[in-house]
């Protein structure tokens, strides 16, 4: 996959020109001015990123856990190879910058267990088990660019698997079409279209199960109280917006392990031990291909 991390580096780079040069001419446009030059090398950039665009997805379809993770829902060529650029599962060697700048041949880092690869991506926990963050004077544990990355494929996934459901129609709507609805007034109630919808959703019933047991209180981030100008969650309260991150941090680190299961059995690695749901709070077992949704 050495290939395809390469591409999604040069893509970025590109990506960042374009951009650049997009506001320069929006700038000039305000002026009612143009640039001829910055025109032609836009167009281009635009061809050379359509290139990179049409390699990756020609690249993603041979990897070897393609016909799982094709599979569902919200995940599409270009946030995926993302994630999949820096990992690896196997040996494998690529040229890396010295400490002189020259490039060398090395062995590239890989992760054995799926235990690797949610520490390598920052979905692991720290010492205090609690998720990972950046400490001061710490030398940083995870590819905090990564971590990024699946964060933006999880919500992709979400965003393509609930829906709203009207009380008066049954109609369900994307979350930006509840204010346009013509039904007034009507009740909505968030509907799972995937499996990992479904889990995120199970997730977040039970996070807020859990809290109100215990006699906490969940609040809308506008209900928390600030200390020294930044808001803040006192003892027994956490926002609507914790909530939903825990729970979708819940949900990558199962697509996460999925992946990473499928993958080895595709490249005829040895099975690792099965992927234990007791590690998310669970009693029974996932399998990968419960997950699909095509």
């Amino acid at each position: 996959m050495d290939t395809l991390s390469r591409l999604e580096d040069s893509k970025r780079a590109v990506e960042r020109e374009t951009t650049r040069l997009k506001i320069r001419l929006s700038h000039l446009k305000l002026q009612n001015r143009t640039d001829e030059e910055t025109t032609n090398v836009l167009e281009k950039l635009i061809a050379v990123e359509d290139y990179i665009d049409e390699r990756i997805a020609d690249i993603i379809k041979q990897h070897p856990a393609y016909p799982w993770f094709s599979k569902v829902k919200g995940i599409g060529p270009e946030n995926i190879a993302k994630c999949l650029g820096p990992l690896r599962i196997k040996p494998e060697q690529g040229y890396r910058k010295n400490k002189a700048g020259k490039l060398e041949l090395v062995d590239l880092p890989f992760a054995r267990t799926i235990s690797a690869v949610w520490s390598f991506s920052g979905y692991a926990v720290d010492n205090d088990g609690k998720a990972m963050k950046p400490k001061e004077g710490e030398v940083l544990h995870y590819n905090k660019e990564l971590r990024s990355l699946w964060w933006r494929l999880g919500s992709s996934i979400l965003k393509a698997s609930l829906r709203q459901k009207c009380s008066k129609c049954g109609q369900l709507i994307g979350q930006s079409g509840v204010a346009l609805h013509k039904c007034k007034p009507a009740k909505f109630t968030t509907i799972a279209t995937s499996a990992f919808g479904r889990y995120y959703l199970q997730q977040k019933d039970r996070l807020i199960a859990e809290h109100l047991n215990k006699g906490g209180r969940i609040v809308p981030a506008t209900g928390l109280p600030k200390k020294d100008g930044k808001k803040y969650e006192p003892e027994g309260v956490i926002s609507e917006g914790h909530v939903h991150n825990r729970a979708l941090r819940k949900m990558i680190k199962l697509f996460q392990a999925c992946l990473f299961l499928v993958w080895r059995e595709a490249e005829g690695l040895p099975p690792t031990k099965p992927y234990a749901i007791d590690k998310l709070g669970h009693n029974s077992m996932i399998e990968p291909w419960e997950m699909v949704d095509r």
